[in-house]
């Protein structure tokens, strides 16, 4: 056999035993994709070149963080910092001890005019979902 056919062998080898070990994480069909909501901005709205993008996530499994992305370049990375009794009160079964399902993070924009923002909740084992898409319109300081 020759080298070339032993790294390749080798690499479908692990690509095999990741792919289908069975383990848990973003692979794992029964863990659930995070939830959540875009409470400010509204969508549609005006703001300032520094504003602050703010929600609430959950997740089966626990948010491991929030991104912010503005017109599709990461703006911002943050983590559930807020209690919100009124989530958990909404959804009982992901409280897991813990009313801290709120966030906040501030965005800075390059230059007035339209811009999109997109919200993303990441769970403890990587899985992903878009939690709020909105457009908004920058104003000049």
């Amino acid at each position: 056999m020759t080298r070339t056919s032993v790294l390749l062998l080798t690499t479908l080898a692990l690509v095999v035993v990741n792919g289908c070990g069975g383990s848990k994480g973003v692979n794992d069909p029964a863990n659930e994709l995070p939830s959540g909501y875009v409470d400010t901005p509204a969508d549609g709205a005006q703001v300032k070149m520094d504003a602050d993008v703010s929600g609430w996530a959950l997740d089966d499994r626990g948010v491991a963080r929030i991104r912010i992305y503005v017109d599709g370049r990461l703006a911002g990375v943050g983590a559930l910092t807020i209690d919100r009794k009124d989530v958990s009160k909404s959804f009982p079964r992901y409280a897991n001890g813990t009313h801290k399902h709120g966030w906040t993070i501030p965005v800075g924009f390059d230059a007035p005019g339209p811009h999109r923002v997109v919200a993303q909740a990441v769970d403890t084992d990587g899985a992903t979902r878009d939690i709020g898409v909105l457009n908004v319109t920058v104003s000049d300081r």
